[in-house]
């Protein structure tokens, strides 16, 4: 596989289970949260897509193949890397919801 198919691939995956997981906040924020977590379950599974594809580019560094740097790869690896970064704020926000959610049940 290319370095750009590769890269397509990361951008691709990353962007689909950002959205997916953006989504799943706005169900959060409605108090939705059997379809919050569905989402989420779904985010996760394009993010682990998504990093295999990633692993595939350091498996082929491992074996002392030079992967071929570029502006797309580069997009490519930051757009992981930020869709990772929001699961991790955006996984945090939803149990943030759920506690204020039992809290106003309470009153």
């Amino acid at each position: 596989m290319s370095i750009e198919e590769i890269s397509f691939n990361l951008i691709s995956l990353g962007g689909e289970s950002f959205s997916v997981m953006m989504e799943a906040l706005d169900y959060s924020e409605k108090g939705d949260i059997k379809k919050q977590q569905e989402l989420m379950n779904e985010a996760e599974k394009l993010m682990n897509k998504a990093h295999n594809f990633q692993t595939k580019l350091l498996t082929n560094e491992a074996q002392g193949n030079k992967n071929e740097i570029n502006v797309l790869l580069i997009h490519a690896q930051d757009t992981l890397m930020n869709t990772i970064l929001a699961a991790t704020l955006i996984k945090k926000m939803c149990r943030m919801n759920e506690r204020l959610l039992k809290l106003e049940g309470e009153e």
